[in-house]
């Protein structure tokens, strides 16, 4: 992930307060939690989720056997989205927006499109839920780490002492 990305997780409705004390209490790593709590009673139509994906950010070359990868033209920006499954399961789903690049907005609503019309729930990377509207993910956005860096890189570093 670089800098300039904005991470949203992106998880199914479906039995989300059954799995959050789960995932809410895992073991403290370097990483992020892992999300597959969210996905192991889902029913998710793969191929329609794939096909929507792919109309944002295009699917990548290098996919393999259980990992989807889509994947902006350098041209366009650094957007991309990862879709990482076991079996016919999901097990992580999450897409990084470029906040430099023109076609953000078109790549957030799309998103939302694809949230209301699959049931799915946004997350940040504070495993705070975010609506799916554009307002309270520009919000979000506006609260991030990617954005006080790309503002003010020196006020940002200094924040980390």
């Amino acid at each position: 992930m670089a800098i300039w990305q904005y991470t949203l997780l992106i998880i199914p409705k479906a039995h989300f307060e059954d799995a959050y004390p789960s995932f809410m209490n895992q073991p403290v790593t370097k990483y992020r939690k892992e999300t597959s709590f969210f996905w192991d009673q889902a029913i998710i139509d793969f191929k329609k989720i794939e096909a929507e994906i792919n109309k944002l950010i295009p699917k990548a070359d290098f996919c393999f056997s259980e990992t989807l990868y889509f994947k902006s033209p350098k041209n366009v920006g650094d957007n991309d989205c990862s879709i990482y499954f076991k079996g016919d399961k999901i097990i992580s789903f999450d897409l990084r927006v470029d906040l430099r690049s023109d076609d953000l907005k078109r790549i957030l609503i799309g998103l939302i499109n694809l949230c209301n019309e699959s049931q799915f729930l946004l997350m940040n990377l504070r495993y705070e839920i975010i609506e799916t509207e554009i307002d309270k993910i520009l919000a979000d956005i506006k609260k991030s780490n990617t954005l006080k860096f790309l503002t003010n890189p020196i006020n940002f570093l200094e924040s980390l002492k």
